[in-house]
Parts: C-alpha cells; structure tokens; sequence
C-alpha cells in the first residue's frame, strides 16, 4: 500500500520506519531536510522536503493515488489543512492526525479524519492506573468512541462467564488471555484465575462499566 507520512519528528519517523518494515510504499514530508536523519540509513521509502499543505509537494510524493495519509507534524494548523487537502481534494480513503487540542476533535471527525491524542491517552491510563487497577484501556477505536479494555479476572471475578461481562449496545467481548495465548470465548466460557478478558466498550459507558465491575467484584467477595 502507499502511504504518506507528514512530519518526520520521532513519532512519523517511527511510523514511517514501520511502514516500511512491513513493505509499504511510504513517502516522508518535512518542512527541515535535516528531520529526515530520523529515518536512519536503511530506510527505503522517499523523502520530501517542503511545507505539509503545499499542494506541489503533496503531489511529488503521490498524494492523487496515496491509500493513506498521517499528519503528525507538531503545528494543529498545518496538520488540519493537510487532513483537509487529502480527505477533500484528493479523496484518500483513510487520513489521520495527530491531536494537540482536544477542543479541535470535532472539526476533524466532520471531516472524516481519525485523531490521536498522546496527552489524551497518558492522562486515561493514569487515571486507570491510579483508580482501577483491575481494568486497563489498552486501546481505542474510530475517534475515541469505542475503547478496548482489558479486565483482570481477579478475586470476586473468577468463575464469572463471559456474559456477565456483555451489556448490548454498550460492551462485547473480544478475546480471552491466558498465559500469553488467546482465545475466543463462548458466552458461558468461564474466568479462570490470571485470565484477562478483552472488551469493547463504548467510551460514554466507561465510567458506567468500571462502578459496574466494582460492585460485581464486592459482589463476588461477599
């Protein structure tokens, strides 16, 4: 697949280098030539110096039949008129960006552009550090709607089966751990001691669901 990445600090290094690993096209811009010593001697895709919105550059790198575009420069303006250029002018199917102001969400998701917030996601797993340790998010999904959480089968949970855990129209299971293998669980699959079951959970339940598997955990130990 072709892709373009649009910023060369050490996140679109990164992505651009793992891209390419995995034997993508892949075509790096950045407004400083010397960003590009990121990508180390063996990267093998091309790099392009010039501004992220400046339709000439966005063409030598093949925007017109790119199947992805990422906008990880360190400047929200740029980054959004580069996701508009691509997602509005060239129709390339899937576009993300980097968020630095939350407030900015919408605009992005009316355009049909994913976002990802570092700050965001180091703010939720340290809340879900410091006040559920049973459940961690380890992922998100769309444009934050969905979360991917990871619930430990610990003491008042083990024996439960899977759909216990089930609230349509608001969680669905994923996958079971165990020991470092998965599983796909049936509904009457039950938690065994060290398991970790997988869900899909809608972000506005979230909070819903982590009082939820409190009481089920107090329940369970009473």
């Amino acid at each position: 697949m072709k892709f373009i990445v649009v910023g060369c600090g050490r996140t679109g290094a990164t992505l651009a280098q793992s891209l390419c690993r995995k034997g993508h096209q892949v075509a790096v811009i950045d407004k400083d030539e010397r960003a590009f010593s990121r990508l180390g001697p063996g990267f093998r895709g091309r790099t392009y110096e010039g501004l992220a919105f400046d339709r000439d550059v966005l063409l030598r790198a093949g925007i017109q039949d790119a199947e992805g575009l990422a906008a990880l420069t360190n400047d929200e303006a740029a980054n959004m008129i580069v996701c508009r250029i691509a997602k509005l002018a060239f129709k390339v199917p899937n576009v993300v960006a980097r968020l630095y102001e939350p407030e900015r969400a919408s605009l992005y998701k009316s355009m049909g552009v994913a976002t990802v917030s570092s700050v965001t996601w180091r703010v939720l797993r340290l809340e879900q550090l410091l006040c559920q340790p049973t459940l961690s998010v380890v992922g998100s999904l769309g444009n934050g709607e969905v979360q991917v959480v990871e619930v430990q089968a610990t003491e008042g949970l083990v024996g439960r089966p899977v759909k216990e855990f089930i609230h349509p129209g608001q969680t669905t299971d994923v996958a079971v751990l165990h020991g470092g293998a998965a599983s796909l669980p049936t509904m009457d699959t039950p938690l065994a001691e060290g398991d970790r079951l997988r869900l899909a959970v809608a972000s506005d339940y979230l909070d819903e669901f982590k009082a939820w598997l409190e009481h089920l955990k107090k329940e369970g130990q009473s």
